[in-house]
């Protein structure tokens, strides 16, 4: 049978097979990034005076789009970990980012015992279909975690129709997850996309108006 990090392996070489040729909203992009480094920002100074001694681990880190966000708030490349299961996304990161450390493989195979203050995952749980995995690598990265420091999370809320290959992950799912954690803090962001695409320059009132049709999470689960 092939193991859960395998089978994550096929979905994004699908996703990215389905992908392939599209153009995807470049306005509505900004304004979904723009959102969410506004709140991840706000989080981070709340919660830590000075970045530049903060030690960060990002898991699934992709091609690095989040790197250079986490650079900019004073985060040092020393001071990083991006940990990717594909290798050609793991080459990728080590070619642009040459002072950042790079793990390659399954993320339940780390071995950083206690030893950051943000271990961030964005769009990664919700493309693990397999219950106990999830459960696996979410005491992974809580165990990754220092005294003080927090998870910080972003994925999507709601199953896609169109996509078996994705798994929604609400609030509730979320706490079952981190056990341990008296209180999470949720913040509802990103206009569904079919009306985030169409609304364009109006996505910040159209956002604000209608909180309703926000279908993503940011968590804050602190330890």
């Amino acid at each position: 049978m092939m193991e859960e990090a395998e089978k994550i392996k096929v979905r994004y070489e699908k996703r990215r097979n389905n992908d392939a040729g599209k153009n995807e909203n470049a306005v509505f992009i900004e304004n979904v990034i723009k959102e969410r480094e506004t709140i991840y920002s706000g989080i981070i100074k709340e919660h830590f005076n000075k970045t530049d001694k903060l030690t960060f681990i990002e898991i699934g880190a992709g091609a690095g789009a989040n790197i250079d966000f986490f650079r900019k708030l004073g985060i040092k490349a020393e001071n990083i970990v991006a940990a990717e299961l594909l290798p050609e996304r793991a080459a990728t990161l080590r070619e642009k980012y040459p002072k950042i450390t790079v793990s390659e493989g399954d993320a339940l195979q780390l071995n950083f015992e206690k030893s950051f203050d943000i271990v961030f995952q964005s769009l990664v749980f919700t493309s693990i279909l397999d219950a106990d995995f999830k459960e696996k690598l979410a005491m992974k990265m809580w165990s990754m975690l220092k005294q003080g420091g927090l998870i910080l999370w972003y994925d999507f809320k709601f199953n896609n129709p169109a996509n078996k290959d994705v798994k929604g992950v609400d609030k509730s799912e979320i706490k079952q997850l981190f056990p341990a954690v008296n209180e999470i803090v949720f913040y509802n962001v990103t206009l569904a996309p079919p009306v985030g695409r169409r609304v364009g320059s109006m996505y910040e009132f159209v956002n604000s108006v209608f909180p309703f049709l926000r279908t993503h999470l940011i968590a804050v689960i602190k330890k």
